[in-house]
Formats: structure tokens, C-alpha cells, sequence
């Protein structure tokens, strides 16, 4: 089997060709460092079966975040047998450095040239032929979103071979890497490196590779390198000045008269004031159409389960076996009638504005309020992928530079209402109480965020780095794609959380038939009837939210002792639901997200956010039931 893996800048369009290559499994989107960590899928080529891994995006082979150390380690660490360069043909001149690095490591390559039709767009005209003559190396012109380019590129993947030129820089910068080099061959061992591109990378002050020269013989001689190479700008210059020779040499730009419709676009989207005003109603309108497209499916499903009830009660005389059943039949209908007419579409909706290229619009918006927060306008990939789910949203974190970012971003990520919670938004409050609420929900939920987010930057101490943020153009995705994408966020739920609401469902069932829910809620009587004004049933609904979110609304019906959401009006008046749905949105996370926040950033910070939530819940709950009397 052969191995083979993709690498590139961010936003150079890998993880589309990877999804090309070995189908829908790696999540691409039109912000840079959306991959966190490597995804591996397996196609054939003839007879030929080849592994294909998608590595995290990086600028070059020096990391300065955790998914460009993701990248470098499995570059080393993994047995690849070719590797596949994906360059921006539309930004060539800055895409081709980290070709120049690659090219150092002495294996089979290929430069696949993506986004050909972006640069003819722009004017710019690449000779294929005359590059590939350039680098050494066979260089494959594909358009990776439309499918075109990419047989070809799997062709060649059998005949790859390795660059038959390296990276020459001028004589005196030659001299003085060559010194640092012919040390390091004799007095470092256990690097995996090239020992060239090795004693580049201490010499341009890269830590993980400068460690190695301390207490050697060695680093006298790198000090020296590096005060003759001005700290190794003089290497970076000139590859800098070698890109820019290479592109002159391969490529012709043509003026382009027309101002194009991209920049006609931002001139709006992007402007210091109607900016906002169009993000904000971006997402007044989502709502909506989510809202109203969900509840007409939502009712025809009820209705539907209601008869599927009164055929079982009229049927099934075995109460425990009545139970039993009537519990898996109402997880299936909680999934069907609440949770997919809104995901779904939301979902779906999400990844349009992924595609489309509009987050890091958003990103460049709100990174002046996200500053305020301790954070980057990067920040909000952790954000926005939190209304899908959190897990994704916490992982994402590792595109941050500073311990300090990564807690802030995981904390207020946590906060952000996933697809688990909306169910209960929407189920709930916007059921019951109308989408306008439901707005209100969603708006007071960014405020809370705001606020701790606040809070946080000047409880923790630290700075966080500067940014360059990168605004990729805008990309029209296909419906298929965006349909695969939205199955394959959706799917987790189908195949996880469905089976989770039926067993669930049916515990709760058998809980309540054996009288055991009336301990679980004893315990939890004095914090929910007696501070948040909340029926003592709820206990056995939270204890089960922590599991997982989406068994909460299902459970509470349950719980109440009703047969039907849609009877939970009878119980709880409209205060008490606009408390507890207020409580779900900010209390404990779920075990899977819990699980990755420790994975992120450890167990201490996983369990202080744990534990912050709950009290944040509480306290915002308790104002909830002291104000919704004015509210509701």
C-alpha cells in the first residue's frame, strides 16, 4: 500500500482534494486552519490501494501553533511514501516557500497547482511546464472543488520521484549554513530532519530545532551563523526573493479592468458599520428560517406519535412492556419531530457560510470585541462550529497560539449553545413561547459570553499573540458538497445520539416505573424547587443531560409524567420554562465535550470549566426565575 499525504498553506484547498480523493470524510471549509488534526482514507489507483492523509494546514515546517505540530509530526513520524504539495495558484508567490521547504526532505513529491480557475480570474497565467522545469519536480494544474485535474494527479502518484534541485541560496548565506551543517552531522544524533534544513531552522531562531545544538560543540558556531545571518533573516529574505523569481520566471499577470464582483461584495459585508448590521441579520434570518421551517415538521411528527401512542395504550396490556416500548417509540420521535427538522437545516445552513468563505469575514468583524475577551477574531471557527457541536468547537482550539487563547476560546466555546441545546431552545421556548424569545435566547447567550469572556482576560494572566488573518476569496460550493458535509456533521447524531435517546428514554421509563426517580429528584429538590422554582422531576433530566444534551427535552416530558411535549404547558407555566431552559444552555457540558476540553488543555482546566458552568447556571437561572414574571 502506498502512503500518501497532502500538505499545504491553510486555505489552499487540501482538504477539498482530499475529500476528491478518498470521499467525505475530512471537513473542509473556507477558513484557514479549519483541519486540527490529520484524517487518513483509503482509495485504489488501478489495482493499487493507497493511503491518503490529510495533514493540518501550515505556512511552513516551523510550528507555531498545535495543528501545524500536528502537521510536522506525522511528516516525520509516519512512513509516507510520497508526498503531494497542494499549492494556491492564485496566490502562488507566497504558496510556493513552503514547496521550497518540502523539497529539502529528499522524497517522492508532486505539486498539485490547485485553484487554476481563481487565477485566471485575477490574471494571472501559469506555464506548467516551465515551473515544473523550475522546481524539479512533475507539477500537476488541478481544480480540486470541481473534480478536474484530479485523475491526472493520481496518476502520476506511482511515478512520483524525488526534486532534482534544492534550494540554493547566495554564497556568503551558503557558507555559513554549510559551517552549522557539517557540525551538526557529527556531533547531533536522533534527528530526523535533513541536517541542512535542520541547521536552517536553528539558524532562523526555530526553538525544537535550536534545542539540539545546547551544550554541543555546535553552538559557538550557530551564534556565529546567526549574528552573520542577521537571526536567519538574511535566509528568509532571499527565499522570499527566490518565490518571487520563480513566479516571474513561470508566470505572466495580466491587468484586469473590471472591479470584481468579490470586492463589490466586501465593500458592504465588510464595511465598519453596515458590516455588523448585515452579519447580525445573516443570523436573525438563519434563526428564522430554521424556526419556522422546523415547527410545521415538528407538529405533523407529534401528531403522528400521538396516534403511534393511543394504538399502543389500546394494544399492549403488559404495563412494564407498554413502558418499555412506548419509551423507544417517544426517543424515535423526539429525534425525528424536534431535534432533525431544526439540526438539519441549521446545519446545513452553517456550512454554506463555511463554504462560501463568509467566517473569517465574521472573524475580521468581531476580532476588535473579540480582543476584548482575551481572544482573536479567529477565535469564532471555535464559535461557530459550537452551534453544531462542541466537541469540534473545542478542538478547534488548536489552531491558537497561547495557553491563554486556547482557555479562554474553550471556555466561552463551552458556553455557546450547540445543536444538543438549540433542540431545547427551540423545542422549548420557541415552541411554547415563540421564535421572538428564541432570539432573545440566543442574543442574551453572546452577552453572557461577552461579559465572561471579560471576566476571563483579566483573571488569566498572560498576553495573547498578534495575528495575521488570512481572507480567502469567495468560493460558490456545490449543493452536493454541501449536502455530504451536512450528513456527515448530522451523521454522529443519527448513528450516537438517536440509539442515546431510546435507550435513555427507556431507562427513564423504567425509572419511573420502578419509583426510583423519586430519590434521584430528593437530592436536587432544595437547588431546583426551592432556588430555581423548578418541578423536583427535572433531577433525573439533568443527571441525564450531562450524558448527553439532546436526551434532555425528551426526558423532561417523560419526567413530568406526560405523554406528549407538547403537554408540558399543563405542568410548567411559562417562567419556569424560560428558567430551565436557561439553566441547559449553560450548565455542565457534556461528557464528549468535557472529555475534550481535558484533551485540549488538561484536566485542571477541564475541571474548572466544568465546575464554572454549573455555578454560572445557577446564578443566571436564579435571576431568570426572579425576572421572567415580567418577561413572560
Amino acid at each position: 500500500m502506498i502512503s500518501v499525504a497532502l500538505i499545504g498553506q491553510p486555505n489552499c484547498g487540501k482538504s477539498t482534494l482530499f475529500n476528491q480523493i478518498a470521499g467525505y470524510k475530512s471537513l473542509s471549509a473556507n477558513f484557514p486552519g479549519a483541519t486540527v488534526s490529520y484524517t487518513k482514507g483509503k482509495t485504489y489507483i488501478g489495482n493499487d490501494l493507497i493511503e491518503v492523509i490529510d495533514l493540518p494546514g501550515t505556512y511552513s515546517l516551523s510550528w507555531y501553533d498545535d495543528a501545524e505540530k500536528e502537521t510536522i509530526k506525522a511528516l516525520f513520524s509516519s512512513d509516507i511514501d510520497v508526498i503531494i504539495n497542494i499549492v494556491d495558484a492564485s496566490t502562488m508567490i507566497r504558496s510556493i516557500e513552503l514547496t521550497l521547504e518540502l523539497m529539502s526532505l529528499g522524497r517522492p513529491m508532486i505539486v498539485a497547482l490547485n485553484m487554476m480557475d481563481e487565477a485566471e480570474n485575477k490574471g494571472i497565467y501559469i506555464n506548467i511546464e516551465r515551473l515544473q522545469d523550475i522546481l524539479g519536480i512533475k507539477v500537476v494544474p488541478i481544480i480540486a472543488k470541481k473534480g478536474k485535474g484530479v485523475k491526472k494527479l493520481l496518476e502520476e502518484i506511482k511515478n512520483a520521484q524525488n526534486p532534482r534541485k534544492r534550494c540554493i541560496y547566495s554564497k556568503n548565506v551558503e557558507k555559513e549554513i554549510k559551517k552549522v551543517t557539517e557540525c551538526a552531522k557529527d556531533n547531533i544524533k536522533n534527528v530526523q530532519w535533513p541536517c541542512k534544513l535542520f541547521s536552517i531552522k536553528a539558524i532562523e531562531g526555530f526553538g525544537p530545532c535550536e534545542k539540539f545544538f545546547e551544550e554541543t560543540e555546535c553552538k559557538p558556531l550557530l551564534d556565529n551563523a546567526k549574528n552573520a545571518l542577521n537571526n536567519g533573516l538574511d535566509i528568509i529574505q532571499e527565499r522570499h526573493a527566490l518565490c518571487m523569481n520563480i513566479f516571474e520566471n513561470s508566470a505572466k499577470v495580466k491587468k484586469i479592468r473590471k472591479k470584481s464582483i468579490e470586492s463589490k461584495i466586501d465593500k458592504f459585508l465588510m464595511h465598519p458599520v453596515f458590516g455588523y448590521v448585515f452579519m447580525f441579520a445573516i443570523f436573525i434570518l438563519i434563526f428564522y428560517v430554521v424556526f419556522t421551517g422546523g415547527v410545521p415538521i415538528e407538529n405533523l411528527v407529534i401528531k403522528a406519535f400521538d396516534k403511534i401512542d393511543a394504538y399502543l395504550a389500546s394494544n399492549i396490556h403488559n404495563k412494564l412492556l407498554f413502558s418499555i416500548v412506548k419509551g423507544g417509540i417517544d426517543g424515535i420521535g423526539a429525534a425525528t419531530g424536534i431535534a432533525l427538522p431544526y439540526l438539519f437545516p441549521f446545519l446545513f445552513i452553517i456550512s454554506i457560510l463555511e463554504d462560501v468563505g463568509y467566517l473569517p469575514r465574521i472573524a475580521y468583524l468581531m476580532d476588535s470585541t473579540m480582543h476584548r475577551m482575551g481572544v482573536h477574531g479567529v477565535s469564532v471557527i471555535s464559535f461557530v462550529a459550537g452551534y453544531g457541536c462542541s466537541v469540534p468547537a473545542i478542538m478547534a482550539t488548536r489552531i491558537l497560539k497561547s495557553k491563554k487563547e486556547k482557555y479562554i476560546t474553550a471556555f466561552l466555546a463551552s458556553l455557546v449553545p450547540c445543536s444538543a441545546r438549540s433542540i431545547v431552545i427551540m423545542g422549548l421556548a420557541g415552541y411554547f413561547l415563540g421564535y421572538m424569545y428564541v432570539m432573545g435566547l440566543y442574543a442574551f447567550n453572546l452577552f453572557i459570553i461577552l461579559i465572561s469572556g471579560i471576566i476571563l482576560k483579566k483573571l488569566l494572566p498572560g498576553m495573547s499573540p498578534e495575528i495575521i488573518l488570512d481572507i480567502p476569496p469567495y468560493r460558490l460550493p456545490t449543493i452536493k458538497t454541501l449536502l455530504i458535509k451536512t450528513w456527515y456533521k448530522i451523521k454522529d447524531f443519527i448513528y450516537l445520539a438517536i440509539p442515546m435517546l431510546i435507550v435513555g428514554s427507556i431507562i427513564l421509563t423504567l425509572i419511573s416505573y420502578y419509583k426510583f426517580d423519586s430519590y434521584i429528584n430528593v437530592i436536587f429538590t432544595p437547588l431546583l424547587t426551592g432556588v430555581l422554582g423548578l418541578p423536583a422531576a427535572v433531577g433525573v433530566v439533568l443527571i441525564f443531560g450531562i450524558l448527553k444534551k439532546e436526551l434532555t427535552l425528551i426526558m423532561l416530558y417523560q419526567a413530568l409524567g406526560l405523554s406528549s411535549i407538547s403537554m408540558v404547558n399543563s405542568v410548567m407555566n411559562p417562567a419556569q420554562m424560560l428558567t430551565f431552559t436557561i439553566f441547559v444552555m449553560f450548565y455542565i457540558p457534556c461528557v464528549a465535550t468535557i472529555a475534550a476540553i481535558n484533551k485540549e488543555i488538561g484536566t485542571k482546566g477541564a475541571t474548572t470549566i466544568t465546575f464554572a458552568t454549573l455555578v454560572l447556571a445557577v446564578l443566571l437561572a436564579f435571576i431568570t426565575k426572579i425576572v421572567s414574571p415580567l418577561i413572560v
